[in-house]
Formats: C-alpha cells, sequence, structure tokens
C-alpha cells in the first residue's frame, strides 16, 4: 500500500469531476456507459482518504456533475442498503427513474453501517420482492447479478453454493413479477 497523505472530500469531488469531465464525452462519443460503484462500505474516511459516494446524496451528485445519459450507476444495493435499508427502495425508484442504474449487485444485508451483516439473498432488511418489483416499474433492462453471498459449509472458495441459491431466488422473484404484471 502506497500512503499518499490524507485527502479531504473536497478533493476527492475536485478529482472526480475533472476526471468526468474528460472522459464522459470520450464515452459519450464511442458509445460506453460509465458506471460507478458505491463506496462499501459507506463510511466517511479510509486511510485518510474521504469517502464521497457514501450516501443518497453523494450518488446523486455523481449523475448530476456531468449531467450524461453514459454517466451513471453499478448500484450495488446491498451497499445502498447499508446506507439505510429502509432508502434502498426508494433508491431504486430515484436512480432507476432517471435511467442512472446501469448494473445491479442484487444482494442484502441486515443492520446498516457501520453495523450491518451480509446475508442470504432472503434473510436481509430489504424485501427483495419490492425492489424487483421496483427494478420492473422504473423499466430497468441491464444486468442483475448476485454479489457477497455468505460462505455455506462444504462451498468451493468462488461460494458457488450460496451464489446459486442467490440466482435460483433472483429467478424465482423475476418470474413472481411477471406473473403479477400479466394478471
Amino acid at each position: 500500500v502506497v500512503e499518499t497523505g490524507p485527502v479531504t472530500k473536497a478533493e476527492m469531488w475536485n478529482r472526480l469531476t475533472t476526471f468526468l469531465e474528460r472522459i464522459v464525452p470520450r464515452a459519450e462519443k464511442a458509445g460506453v456507459k460509465l458506471a460507478m460503484h458505491p463506496d462499501d462500505p459507506p463510511c466517511d474516511e479510509l486511510r485518510g482518504t474521504g469517502r464521497i459516494l457514501n450516501s443518497h446524496e453523494g450518488l446523486k451528485r455523481l449523475v448530476e456533475t456531468v449531467p450524461s445519459p453514459n454517466n451513471g450507476l453499478e448500484f450495488c444495493q446491498g451497499t445502498v442498503a447499508e446506507m439505510g435499508p429502509d432508502r434502498a427502495i426508494d433508491a431504486i425508484r430515484y436512480f432507476g427513474g432517471l435511467k442512472k442504474i446501469f448494473y445491479v449487485h442484487f444482494r442484502n444485508v441486515r443492520g446498516r453501517f457501520p453495523k450491518f451483516d451480509e446475508v442470504f439473498i432472503d434473510e436481509g432488511d430489504v424485501d427483495m420482492l419490492e425492489a424487483m418489483r421496483t427494478y420492473k416499474e422504473v423499466g430497468f433492462e441491464g444486468v442483475l447479478v448476485p454479489d457477497h453471498s455468505p460462505r455455506v459449509a462444504g462451498d468451493t472458495p468462488f461460494r458457488h453454493r450460496g451464489m446459486a441459491h442467490a440466482l435460483g431466488y433472483m429467478k424465482a422473484l423475476m418470474k413472481a413479477v411477471e406473473a403479477e404484471n400479466e394478471e
């Protein structure tokens, strides 16, 4: 690890803004979408560096800093839930409504930062059926992937069993939401 000294939040915003102002027009020209992941965990500072994508307000500022259909979020639902599970669905609705969710880490947590646990997809504080309904409601058409599955006894280092559980659960949620929309 290279120590660089303290970096304030203001300096981090300055650096990110400079980067986005330079790269977003090129991304637009190339047809590439830029998707930022929120700070995980969503703390204020880490090793002397200010963290700026650690709140709903920070994520809003990110997409407003350089407005573009190519500047958005790699929406880590678990990290957003760490910011306050009670607001995760609202965040899906807000950012999804703006078409700023380009990719989703579909996971769940119990608790909120700084005291939270990464749990199986069906055990956390976020109502995952409601989350799936909300992605459908906002017209999200991107990729949803499981993320951070807990370890299962006898599992592989890549957590294949936990991921298989999450994928099966996600598929069932998708089918349930589709069936609701057919009624």
